[in-house]
């Protein structure tokens, strides 16, 4: 059988495993496009932090000399799963694994994904246990009279009212921060420019939009490392993630995260389509106050992403017009 054909017959049935949300080409019209390949946890664990989407995206490119001499090529998209970091160990580890499971002449991404949803599922867990012990640890604190920060915006004096702690989401700039001076130097000269939006309060949930021009699934991570090194955004109850990225050739990369707040990502990346944003990434900020807001929390969400797109140029009098035609024929 031919590299062509084996692939082929490969991509047919990763199709049917998988469906076509979790495994799909990025470009449908190109035969050689890379393929987009989202593997979802099957963890019991019900950790609600702000890194709770339990899911590892990978890109794959193919090469011609597929599968009779060379693995396919990947990247991984993700820089969280769950509350688990995917640091460069994480990264190696996941590389030697892939290297020894490929035998040239046989098909290996059904592998590679089974074993990487185990892997992650068990790496998940060890952090999430410590997690538990570290917040049984510190409810103990509690019970003996010991208080800790809010868990709220606001870095100041825990006894502060609500409107206190929502003015200050505003002041995020000088809130960065991280342990390691070299990861900071790093992160400082791989980051975009962010830009915060406004905060939008709609009963006591704060929500607020950061946006950066992007390039690469690299720098999408660089932003989103570097917000979530601010102590404020990191204790966001979600952080809603979507971005979308122009490749050579006219090739649109995208993907979204929902951070535990199920379908908002999603929301958010169709607002980015429909409004043709390109190279662009937002990240909407929501601190819970308490109070369920139902399904207007999308509409806060989008319309935080909004506005800052507007602020920053994003949207253009053609554009909002193409908009609003296609929520005319929607209705």
């Amino acid at each position: 059988m031919s590299d062509q054909s084996a692939l082929s017959e490969e991509l047919l049935a990763l199709s049917s495993i998988f469906g076509d949300e979790s495994f799909y080409p990025v470009d449908p019209n190109n035969p050689l496009s890379p393929y987009i390949l989202k593997i979802n946890l099957t963890s019991d664990s019900t950790s609600q932090t702000f890194s709770s989407a339990k899911s590892i995206t990978l890109t794959l490119y193919f090469p011609s000399t597929y599968p009779s001499q060379d693995p396919p090529v990947y990247e991984i998209s993700s820089l969280y799963c769950g509350t688990l970091k995917i640091g460069d160990e994480i990264k190696e580890e996941i590389h030697e694994k892939f290297k020894k499971l490929f035998i040239p002449g046989e098909v290996i991404i059904f592998q590679w994904a089974e074993w990487l949803r185990e892997y992650m599922e068990r790496k998940l867990e060890e952090v999430e246990s410590m997690s538990r012990v570290i917040e049984e640890n510190s409810k103990s604190r509690e019970n003996t009279g010991l208080n800790h920060k809010d868990y709220a915006p606001n870095d100041g004096n825990t006894s502060a009212n609500h409107n206190k702690k929502s003015s200050n989401v505003s002041d995020l700039r000088g809130d960065f921060s991280t342990s390691d001076p070299s990861r900071r130097d790093e992160l400082s000269l791989a980051c975009p420019p962010i830009t915060h939006g406004t905060p939008l309060e709609h009963k006591k949930s704060v929500f607020v939009a950061h946006l950066a021009p992007v390039n690469n699934v690299n720098e999408v991570n660089a932003v989103r490392e570097t917000l979530l090194s601010n102590k404020k955004i990191a204790r966001a109850t979600h952080n809603i993630l979507a971005y979308r990225i122009v490749l050579d050739g006219g090739v649109i990369l995208q993907d979204n995260d929902d951070d535990g707040e199920d379908a908002a990502g999603g929301r958010l990346l169709h607002l980015l389509q429909i409004l043709d944003a390109k190279n662009v990434l937002v990240i909407v900020s929501r601190w819970y106050g308490g109070i369920k807001l139902g399904p207007d929390r999308f509409k806060d969400i989008n319309n935080c992403a909004r506005n800052l797109l507007e602020q920053c140029g994003y949207i253009n009098s053609i554009t909002e017009e193409s908009s609003k035609k296609f929520k005319k024929t929607k209705k």
